[in-house]
């Protein structure tokens, strides 16, 4: 079979090369590839900016139906349309260990989440973007029934972070984003944001206003830029006096290099900051799963594309100069399930 991989470290170095098809396990499953999510860390891979063990084929976002199953499997079966966490006893998923830019995959059964058939393939290839929210959103840093919620960056996390704040009972939402994001931040004002704000307006001085003065109660950075790690600092709540911890902010971002930025706030107005990356095991997963099949979020707004295996080059293009929100690579086309 055909598969995108990153063949040895450095910058580049990802090509799309045969395979062998994968021998699962007695302990696995091995799972047709319905769709592969770009996410901005394989961009990041091919940088050679992110963790990686070349050689590897890259993909972590993925949903697919089992065509194989292991001896020691008893809580999956064929026909099962499933998704998985991405950490294994043997590496990650798409990363250290071989993922979702391939036409098969194998996975370990204790990584597996069965969803019911109703679900939508498209909506469970959301599942770990969405998992991924629901750490930095809720069990790193909670977002509270009457908070003033910023997002820092309109991209696929920003927009699911836009989505989740207001399911957690938010006040308001507010967007913040640069002038060539304007197609994101359509679908940020269509999914439910109150405001949009441009990052060359001081949105900070806008934050204050409309929160007469205190600043966002919470506050997500997923902009991976200098100047939104900035505007996350100084868009938080203030707390110079007390026990603070009233500004909460959450960092999802990867930057890939090292950035400046002023943190005299952290100290002075005693902001409650918080990095978020993975999740709380099977209880993380089981909500994201839940959420998705009841339908709650509005994931079909957020997919904008769709590639072959053989145009993935167009597809990390295509993120890198936001013409696509999330895009989904389908190494086994779109007609088969």
């Amino acid at each position: 079979m055909k598969a995108v991989r990153k063949i040895a470290p450095g910058v580049g170095n990802i090509q799309l090369v045969d395979v062998p098809l994968p021998q699962i396990k007695e302990n696995e499953v091995l799972m047709k590839v319905w769709a592969a999510g770009v996410c901005g860390s394989d961009l990041l891979i091919q940088e050679d900016k992110h963790m990686y063990q070349a050689p590897v084929t890259i993909g972590h976002e993925y949903s697919g139906i089992v065509v194989e199953v292991g001896a020691h499997v008893s809580k999956v079966k064929v026909g099962d349309r499933i998704v998985s966490d991405i950490e294994t006893s043997e590496g990650w998923l798409g990363v250290s260990r071989d993922g979702s830019y391939a036409s098969y995959m194998a996975i370990p059964e204790e990584q597996v989440y069965v969803f019911p058939p109703q679900v939508s393939l498209d909506h469970m290839c959301f599942a770990e973007p969405v998992v991924a929210t629901i750490h930095s959103m809720q069990e790193r840093n909670a977002v509270r029934v009457g908070d003033f919620v910023v997002i820092v960056g309109p991209g696929p996390m920003g927009l699911l972070g836009v989505e989740f704040a207001k399911l957690c009972g938010a006040k308001a939402v507010a967007l913040i984003g640069l002038r060539d994001d304007e197609k994101r931040l359509d679908i940020g004002r269509k999914i439910g944001a109150d405001y949009i704000l441009y990052s060359d307006e001081s949105p900070e001085k806008t934050i204050l206003e409309l929160t007469g003065g205190r600043g966002a109660d919470f506050v997500l950075e997923c902009s991976a830029s200098e100047k939104g790690v900035q505007h996350a600092i100084d868009c938080a709540r203030k707390s110079p006096e007390g026990r603070g911890g009233n500004g909460r902010i959450s960092f999802i971002s990867l930057w890939g290099e090292p950035i400046r930025v002023n943190l005299d706030a952290l100290s002075l107005y005693q902001l409650s900051v918080h990095g978020s990356w993975s999740w709380n095991g099977r209880e993380t997963w089981e909500r994201a799963v839940d959420l998705i099949s009841r339908g709650v979020l509005d994931l079909d707004s957020l997919l904008t594309n769709r590639y072959s295996l053989e145009e993935w080059e167009t597809a990390f293009a295509n993120l890198r100069s936001k013409q696509d929100v999330k895009a989904f690579i389908h190494p086994n086309g779109i007609d088969w399930a």
